[in-house]
C-alpha cells in the first residue's frame, strides 16, 4: 500500500469511524421503526381482521346443512362487504385475490340461485378458508414467536439465559449445516452417476461418500444433541415444532413444509381447471 494513502486513512481515522458508526446506527434505527411498523400491523391485522375472518369461514366449513351453509355465507359477505370495509388490511395479495373471488361467486349465487354456481360458491369458501388458515397461523408464529421463550426464561438466572440463548444460535447453525452437508451427500452421489462432462470432483468414489456422510453424522449428531438440551430446558419456543420434528432433526417439519407447497399447487390447479369449466360452460350457454 502507498504510504501516503496510509498516511491520509491514519490521519482522517476519526472521521471516518464517526461517519461509518452514524451510518450503522442509522440503518439499525430504520431497520428497527419497520420492524416495528411491522408487528404493530401484524397484530392488528390479526386481531382485527384475520382471526374473526377465518373463525367465521371455519364455522361455515364446518356447517352440514346446505340451507344453514348458505345463511351464514349469506351473513358473512354482509359483514365483510367489499364495499364497506378495507379489505386491503388483509395485508396479503394473494388473500385479498381469493376474497373477491369468493365475494364473486357468492354474487354468482344470488344471481342464478341454481346447484352450479352453488357447488362453485362452496368450493372458493373451501379455497378461501385455506388461504385464510395459513395466514392465521403465519402472523400468529410471527407475533408469538418469542412468548415461550420468555415464559419459559423470565425467571432464569442471567447467566444461564445468556448460555441458553447460545445455544439456541448453536442449534439453528447447525440446523443449516446438517441439511447443506446432506445436500453435499446427494451431491457426491449424482456427481458419481453423471455421464455427460464427467464427474466435477474427480477421485475415489466410495472415500468421497465415506467423507460426505462422515461430516453428514457429526453434524447430525451434535444437533441432535443442542436440540435435546434446548427441548428440556425451553420446549418449542418458536411454536412450530413437536417433539417428532426435533427427533428426526427437522426432517418433517421440512417435509410439511414441501407437503403444504404441493397442497397449495394442487389447490391452485383446481382453482384454475374450476374456473376453465366455468368459462366453458358459459360460452356453451351464450
Amino acid at each position: 500500500m502507498d504510504w501516503n494513502t496510509f498516511g491520509f486513512i491514519k490521519e482522517y481515522l476519526p472521521v471516518i469511524t464517526v461517519v461509518l458508526s452514524a451510518f450503522i446506527a442509522f440503518i439499525s434505527t430504520i431497520r428497527h421503526k419497520d420492524l416495528e411498523r411491522f408487528y404493530k400491523n401484524a397484530e392488528n391485522n390479526l386481531e382485527k381482521v384475520i382471526e374473526p375472518m377465518y373463525l367465521k369461514v371455519k364455522n361455515i366449513e364446518n356447517i352440514e346443512d346446505r340451507q344453514h351453509k348458505i345463511e351464514l355465507i349469506k351473513d358473512f359477505f354482509h359483514i365483510y362487504d367489499s364495499k364497506k370495509m378495507n379489505i386491503s388490511k388483509l395485508g396479503n395479495r394473494q388473500l385479498i385475490n381469493k376474497f373477491f373471488e369468493t365475494e364473486s361467486a357468492f354474487n354468482q349465487y344470488i344471481l342464478k340461485f341454481d346447484e352450479e354456481s352453488l357447488k362453485s360458491l362452496f368450493f372458493k369458501v373451501r379455497s378461501l378458508k385455506y388461504n385464510l388458515e395459513k395466514e392465521y397461523w403465519r402472523l400468529f408464529e410471527t407475533i408469538y414467536k418469542d412468548y415461550n421463550w420468555y415464559k419459559k426464561t423470565v425467571d432464569m438466572n442471567y447467566l444461564f439465559r445468556f448460555f441458553l440463548r447460545i445455544s439456541f444460535f448453536i442449534e439453528s447453525t447447525l440446523y443449516a449445516v446438517t441439511w447443506i452437508s446432506f445436500g453435499f451427500v446427494l451431491f457426491v452421489i449424482f456427481d458419481e452417476m453423471s455421464v455427460a462432462g464427467g464427474a466435477v470432483w474427480v477421485g475415489n468414489f466410495k472415500e468421497k461418500f465415506l467423507f460426505a456422510v462422515l461430516i453428514f453424522v457429526l453434524s447430525l449428531t451434535t444437533l441432535y444433541f443442542s436440540m435435546f438440551i434446548n427441548f428440556a430446558f425451553a420446549d418449542d419456543t418458536k411454536q412450530k415444532k413437536r417433539f417428532i420434528d426435533y427427533a428426526t432433526a427437522g426432517f418433517t417439519y421440512v417435509w410439511k413444509k414441501i407437503s403444504l407447497k404441493i397442497r397449495e399447487w394442487k389447490e391452485e390447479r383446481a382453482n384454475r381447471k374450476e374456473e376453465r369449466e366455468q368459462a366453458a360452460r358459459l360460452e356453451e350457454n351464450d
